[in-house]
């Protein structure tokens, strides 16, 4: 779909949005899989807009299904405030786009492509100037804000990222006598279990849609892991994060399923933090 010549459908009835007015609104799209969201601004035509807005006479909220499809739904206009007049897409793509008036939103474009290339534009495509993160060169074309030279500089520095985060095992220490005193079965310490393989049955109920409740940062963390392991891919980098996470203050539901990942989190740590303080 070519995103500079207005061409775009509106992403509830999939109505082209050239030569009328499109309104910039805060939504999710629903994947196929069941449960499965992503949540982001939408593009609709003025009839969806209108059909689903609240009532100019009462102000009472429309009911869900007037914004809703199966693909998609929208909550409001993108911005707080009131509405904006329709205005051009400061990108120059054809679009006439209506948001709300929010200070902290910088010009009106009508999506994250447009105001990619908006700001690139404005710099003129000169980068930032600052050493590469990856190979220390510097920063020569692209955003204003770039930090890495391209694709393959942020793959290769992503890489060395997830290197420093794996933890290097420790040698043991070579004993100076050495004939080896054996040790009783009873004194050999038994390896703690990977809370890993808990953690990923139980985070099952909770991001195929199954069971609701908990909070929006724990859910995309839990989406991704679950995402990563299907793929074959490795999930540290994201279970690391729910370290970060107080399992006993996020929001979970007091259910059977609540109740277990709330307690495979708590496995995660002591097990990526062996040296907390008593």
């Amino acid at each position: 779909m070519d995103t500079r010549t207005g061409s775009r459908p509106c992403a509830l009835c999939a109505t082209g949005l050239r030569g009328g007015t499109a309104y910039l609104v805060d939504g999710v799209r629903h994947g196929r899989r069941r449960g499965t969201t992503r949540f982001t601004r939408l593009l609709i035509c003025e009839t969806c807009y209108e059909r689903g807005r609240p009532d100019p006479d009462t102000g009472l909220t429309r009911a869900v299904s007037a914004r809703r499809t199966k693909t998609a739904e929208w909550w409001g206009l993108a911005g707080r405030g009131p509405a904006l007049p329709p205005q051009l897409c400061l990108a120059g793509c054809g679009l006439t786009v209506v948001r709300g008036a929010e200070v902290l939103m910088r010009g009106v474009t009508c999506s994250a492509a447009c105001r990619t290339s908006l700001t690139r534009r404005r710099n003129g495509g000169r980068g930032s100037g600052r050493p590469c993160g990856a190979c220390g060169t510097p920063v020569t074309a692209g955003r204003a804000d770039s930090a890495y030279c391209d694709a393959a500089c942020r793959q290769k520095a992503y890489r060395r990222r997830a290197a420093d985060r794996t933890p290097n095992p420790t040698p043991a220490p070579v004993p100076d006598d050495p004939v080896s005193t054996p040790v009783p079965d009873d004194l050999v310490p038994t390896p703690a279990p990977s809370p890993a393989p808990e953690l990923l049955a139980a985070l099952i109920p909770f991001v195929n849609g199954t069971t609701l409740g908990i909070s929006q940062t724990l859910y995309k963390t839990l989406y991704r892991v679950h995402t990563a392991h299907l793929r074959g891919h490795d999930p540290a980098e994201y279970i690391a994060r729910l370290t970060s996470l107080n399992p006993d203050r996020i929001k979970i539901p007091d259910t059977d399923d609540g109740r277990r990942l709330r307690a495979s989190l708590r496995a995660l740590r002591p097990a990526r933090n062996p040296h907390l303080q008593p």
